[in-house]
């Protein structure tokens, strides 16, 4: 019964040896700067992101969308600076100048809707761990409320 009872103890200490890999990631602190433009329809304004702990080259990524839109659709990366294309967005798109696959995306512009209303940006990142096999180390999001008003 002895032998036993060490044999369990034993087995759940080395049990937790290894690291704790369901640990929930560190809080990535993300600041939208215009937090609550206001823009009129048909128009467009930049929103940057910033964030805490800084986004590390290859490690680090930005994920931006519209509530309600498809990403696939409605958000578009661009090479030139033509308007990008608002078929299938009802809530505006947001569009990026195309980086090297190993930057985020720190800002987006965010096209209007030809509609006025109230739209939300959110923006997710994370960090990820530079081990053999990456897990992610921080995480977080932030959410932009655009007012879009009649011209």
């Amino acid at each position: 019964m002895q032998r036993l009872i060490i044999v369990a103890i034993l087995s759940l200490t080395l049990a937790d040896c290894g690291g704790n890999s369901s640990a929930a990631p560190a809080p990535l602190l993300i600041q939208l700067s215009p937090p609550a433009p206001t823009l009129a329809v048909g128009t467009h304004i930049q929103i940057t992101a910033q964030t805490t702990p800084s986004l590390p080259e290859y490690y680090g990524s930005m994920s931006w969308s519209i509530q309600g839109e498809n990403p696939n659709i409605c958000t578009q990366g661009l090479i030139l600076s033509n308007p990008p294309d608002m078929t299938n967005c009802p809530n505006g798109v947001i569009a990026y100048q195309l980086t090297p696959s190993h930057y985020a995306i720190m800002y987006g512009d965010y096209y209007a809707p030809n509609q006025p209303g109230t739209y939300q940006i959110n923006v997710q990142g994370q960090i990820m761990s530079t081990a053999s096999t990456p897990t992610i180390e921080y995480q977080g999001s932030a959410t932009a409320t655009v007012t879009v008003t009649p011209q």
